[in-house]
């Protein structure tokens, strides 16, 4: 078996809890929090879109919380301009086995989140055709925090890792239709990655198929919500 297929078994596969969830109105960005109006405008515009996005991540994929703020049109820190990236911020709820604490390096785990969870979020978020038309999004963005193998639930923010996809919203939609492949994806993408609050070099990322998202279900939970399609 190769270090991925383990560390997609022992890893992810342990990702059963339901996630505690912030309230849509503390995950989507408010609106005198946008620093300008390119991003305000599209907040504006697409505010339904973005509380049905919270919606569908809050009933579908449970073991997942979007972070306070964590959801709208922000642009990356550190880059010049104003372009816009409609963007996705969560924690992955996980239970670490043994197995798991003992695996790494940080690369393989981070592409193991990404193809778990990340691909599956780029779905979500540009999923709606009136956004993506919009000439004043530049892209989309998603951002994983998860545990480090030494980390405990709800214990320090240091024994976290972070990793953020930010790409142009046309590579996403060749990436998702198969029109390019995931090394083509990467090599496009502006990728950051965080060691608890420091930031770290850009990742060697890969991405794999991975169905988690659309098959598993945690042990006796329902949506509360039959209107939202999963």
């Amino acid at each position: 078996m190769s270090a991925r297929s383990l560390l997609a078994g022992l890893l992810l596969l342990a990702s059963v809890g339901v996630a505690g969830a912030t309230a849509p109105e503390e995950a989507i960005i408010a609106l005198d929090n946008y620093t300008s109006p390119k991003g305000k405008n599209l907040a504006v515009a697409f505010s339904d879109q973005l509380r049905q996005i919270y919606n569908r991540i809050y009933h579908c994929r449970p073991w997942l919380d979007v972070q306070k703020g964590g959801l709208g049109f922000t642009r990356p820190v550190g880059l010049p301009g104003d372009d816009r990236y409609l963007n996705i911020w969560v924690q992955v709820d996980q239970q670490m086995t043994p197995e798991s604490r003992a695996l790494g390096p940080a690369a393989l785990r981070a592409s193991a989140m990404f193809s778990r969870h990340g691909v599956d979020l780029l779905r979500q978020v540009s999923a709606d055709a009136s956004i993506f038309a919009d000439p004043t999004l530049y892209g989309y963005s998603v951002i994983l925090t998860w545990l480090k193998p030494n980390g405990e639930p709800g214990k320090d923010p240091q024994k976290t890792e972070t990793v953020g996809v930010f790409t142009d919203k046309a590579t996403v939609r060749a990436f998702l239709a198969k029109q390019i492949g995931a090394k083509e994806f990467v090599e496009r993408a502006t990728i950051v990655a965080f060691d608890g609050n420091e930031r770290v070099g850009r990742l060697p990322l890969e991405i794999w198929d991975d169905d988690f998202a659309t098959t598993f279900k945690p042990k006796g939970y329902e949506t509360d919500d039959k209107t939202v399609r999963c």
